[in-house]
């Protein structure tokens, strides 16, 4: 995630901002804690605090900041002022709720598009462990027209905090 923030910002080295959006519930905050603490949080306050990475937590040592956002109606433009200074930005969806996946092409992709946000964006499916096991699809089949319709997304990943499962496309 570094390095694409990076590459989208050529010069910019005194460090990286990812923005990290989506529906509420689609495991934002606890995909960050995970991330950082490599242990799954008991408990979780709604929106974390702005969270910096460790700095050898990328090879480069590039200082990371993660902003966590609110899902509430009334922080829309909060949200929006973030997403417009992201360097990166992660849109999550939960994979135990179809609707958040479709939020991310009627909603949230628009929605960086009218923002005008011209930075890499990455799409996380979060509480993979959740999923209905009849509804067994590959993360392909899923987000391959999503890729197509929004050539802004760099890549997509599925994972379980919870678990600690990552599955790459």
């Amino acid at each position: 995630m570094a390095r694409a923030a990076a590459a989208a910002n050529p010069g910019v080295k005194s460090g990286v901002r990812i923005v990290v959006a989506g529906d509420r519930g689609t495991g934002k905050s606890s995909l960050i804690v995970t991330a950082i603490s490599d242990t799954f949080p008991s408990s979780i306050p709604p929106v974390l605090p702005p969270t910096r990475m460790p700095d050898d937590f990328y090879p480069d040592r590039v200082p990371i900041t993660i902003i966590d956002t609110s899902s509430k109606v009334e922080d829309a433009g909060k949200v929006a002022e973030e997403l417009k200074r992201a360097d990166a930005v992660v849109l999550t969806y939960a994979c135990d709720r179809p609707e958040t996946l479709d939020r991310l092409s009627t909603f949230w992709l628009p929605e960086l598009r009218q923002l005008e946000v011209k930075v890499p964006v990455i799409v996380v499916g979060c509480k993979l462990d959740l999923r209905d096991e009849n509804q067994q699809v590959s993360l392909e089949q899923v987000m391959s027209p999503i890729m197509q319709q929004f050539r802004e997304i760099e890549t997509c990943i599925e994972c379980s905090a919870f678990k600690h499962i990552q599955f790459a496309l």
